[in-house]
């Protein structure tokens, strides 16, 4: 095991963030924690990387306390979502300073061509596009040759093509350079693709954890029930005093209970909601994580 957080805790003033993570990662995996805007996931990654430190609990990195400075720092390379870099250096100037910040020397060539920026590495990073600043931003974590890499939300502000572009860095990284990556979103198309496990994270507790089957699992099956309603938050409070998480996309309800399907429907129809029509669907890692995190709201 790479990783193992035990109970950790912290707070902002009186604001808890994280209530008691539990959380294990383990060597050479690619480890997807996905929750909602606010869920705590910036908090946990930098209180990992000792930016923060938890009131309470304990976090060991190779069963190393996590409190040993320096050397634990050393093994943990960290993309913060908000990256920036000197916009009038180059691509090779801005690695080289932050290698010499953190008393590295790596092989600034290799980097530049892993990320596919070898040909850019002259120009200023200012002409950069978003995707290559996440490119840049892969490389400046890799500088200490870390065991285990953190990308918080790195696919954010990316087209379609620079998220898969950067799902195959990530892929290369961890294949090639048998780097451990950790990576965070609150969407999970966009890294379900591309992860070995899974945590979920919400209200600042680790939910579920497991692979997507696993996870896909714990849900059961949802039923999605399109309702004819002329007042559809009226429908809404219906559904919402039958079952205890559901998503809602304008008149269509997706419902995650384990109620049979004809109570749910009879309730419905009982109470003065239409039903236009209903599918009953086999439950996907969306479906689960929607049913943990809807269910906090």
């Amino acid at each position: 095991m790479i990783l193992e957080l035990d109970e950790v805790r912290k707070s902002y003033g009186e604001h808890e963030v994280l209530k008691g993570v539990n959380l294990e990662v383990e060597k050479g995996e690619i480890y997807g924690l996905l929750g909602p805007n606010g869920a705590g996931k910036t908090t946990l990654f930098q209180t990992v990387m000792g930016l923060l430190k938890p009131d309470s609990g304990s976090i060991k990195v190779k069963d190393r306390p996590h409190d040993q400075g320096k050397e634990i720092k050393r093994m943990i390379g960290y993309l913060p979502s908000d990256i920036s870099f000197y916009d009038d250096m180059s691509a090779r100037a801005n690695l080289e300073y932050f290698a010499n910040l953190a008393d590295r020397d790596p092989d600034i060539d290799e980097l530049l061509e892993l990320v596919d920026l070898t040909g850019d590495q002259d120009r200023k990073v200012g002409e950069f596009s978003t995707g290559m600043k996440k490119r840049l931003g892969i490389a400046q974590a890799l500088l200490k040759d870390p065991e285990l890499a953190i990308f918080d939300e790195p696919t954010t502000g990316l087209d379609p093509e620079g998220k898969n572009r950067f799902r195959k860095h990530v892929e290369k990284i961890n294949r090639e350079k048998d780097t451990t990556v950790i990576i965070s979103s609150h969407i999970t198309g966009e890294i379900s693709p591309l992860c070995d496990r899974f945590g979920i994270l919400n209200e600042g507790v680790i939910k579920a954890s497991g692979t997507k089957d696993e996870l896909s699992r714990k849900a059961g099956t949802s039923l999605e029930i399109e309702l004819e309603a002329k007042n559809p938050d009226k429908a809404e409070k219906v559904v919402k005093s039958l079952v205890d998480s559901y998503s809602r996309d304008e008149d269509v309800f997706e419902i995650y209970s384990d109620r049979d399907r004809s109570s749910i429907l009879k309730h419905l129809v009982d109470n003065g909601v239409k039903v236009k029509s209903f599918e009953l669907k086999e439950s996907t890692l969306e479906s689960t994580y929607l049913e943990l995190t809807e269910a906090d709201r």
